[in-house]
């Protein structure tokens, strides 16, 4: 029952991040194409969604599957699903965003048309180049976390906490200097401190399951503040350290306030709830909607009929309906069709 509850509020905050991060993906294209510091955040980098995405990421998989633990039967369901909700639609995006890059070369860096970048790409394999969808960086660390999180399936506890331990202490050690790793891309991913915030998500999932964490609405009081603080910090202080630290601790402390609370689903909140269900093609095709948009904009001359921050938050809005566009015609019946073949097969095989 608390999960029916409380998932409900989880996507609507998702739908808060993915608004954030579309944002300020908004803003630095603005003042790219019609140089204007929109909303003031243009040089401000990310807004600490992804923190957010992240650990929310750890939160749903050990409350949704840790009564699963030990259960070696697991491991391939739980990963055909997962695998199954990142790439068909990835590669969808992917084959309409590539080609683009053969007819005008010019878009990209030079790497997105050689055939070993377009393979390593489209199967999220860490490399000296990011991938051609730039937003996919993201996807790797996720690939990453189910892969170490389906080992959980598969070993013993203690072998598991004996495993995690290790993993999370060498990250540790790696990121305060106390020890230094060979720089290749593959060991930048796996000792990356990014990885501690799906383990934060998972910590925080137990600590609520355990009672360790009571219901409050500070939490997320307290969590939400964070963010808009440490954007007025980024303002003044430009060059202001553990950005994504306290980005982290934010998200968080968010997760924890929305995670624990006992209460239905506002209707006020249901718009938020749908921007989190649809957050996955958000964030997959909002570069390439903003681009498209703005420059028409720019080709209509509206800045000069409307203003360069009139036209720039039309381009917001009529992208974000592009992007949910996508999600409720390709993604949203995609997911429904693979859900309903997946639990199609053990009938079948049951019935065999």
């Amino acid at each position: 029952m608390e999960k029916r509850v409380t998932i409900p509020l989880i996507q609507a905050a998702r739908g808060v991040a993915v608004m954030l991060v579309m944002l300020f993906h908004t803003a630095q294209m603005g003042e790219k194409y019609f140089q204007i510091n929109f909303l003031g955040i243009s040089d401000m980098g990310r807004s600490g969604g992804y923190a957010y995405f992240f650990v929310l990421t750890g939160f749903l998989m050990y409350t949704i599957y840790h009564n699963h633990f030990g259960n070696a039967k697991m491991w391939l369901p739980f990963m055909t699903k997962r695998l199954m909700r990142i790439y068909p639609l990835y590669w969808l995006v992917n084959a309409a965003v590539i080609p683009v890059y053969f007819l005008m070369p010019s878009f990209g860096l030079g790497f997105e048309t050689k055939p070993a970048e377009i393979f390593r790409s489209l199967l999220l394999i860490p490399g000296d180049n990011p991938p051609i969808l730039g937003v996919a960086w993201s996807l790797i660390y996720i690939v990453l976390f189910y892969a170490a999180f389906s080992l959980l399936f598969v070993l013993e506890q203690k072998a598991a906490l004996a495993g995690f331990g290790l993993w999370m202490a060498i990250i540790g050690m790696n990121t305060a200097g106390w020890i230094h790793l060979k720089e290749n891309p593959w060991v930048h991913l796996l000792f990356d401190p990014l990885n501690l915030e799906f383990v934060l998500g998972a910590g925080i999932a137990y600590g609520i399951g355990r009672g360790l964490i009571r219901q409050s609405g500070y939490w997320l009081i307290a969590g939400a503040l964070m963010f808009p603080a440490i954007w007025l910090l980024r303002s003044a202080f430009p060059a202001l350290p553990y950005v994504n630290t306290l980005y982290t601790i934010g998200s968080g402390l968010v997760l924890a306030g929305v995670g624990s609370m006992k209460i239905g689903m506002p209707r006020a909140l249901k718009p938020l709830q749908f921007l989190g269900d649809a957050s996955y093609s958000i964030l997959l095709t909002s570069l390439a909607c903003l681009s498209i948009t703005l420059k028409l904009a720019k080709s209509a001359h509206l800045p000069a009929e409307i203003g360069a921050f009139g036209t720039t938050a039309i381009c917001f809005a009529l992208s974000l309906g592009l992007c949910c566009l996508v999600y409720l015609l390709v993604e949203k019946p995609l997911v429904q069709r693979m859900r309903s073949r997946l639990n199609r097969k053990p009938q079948t095989a049951a019935a065999s």
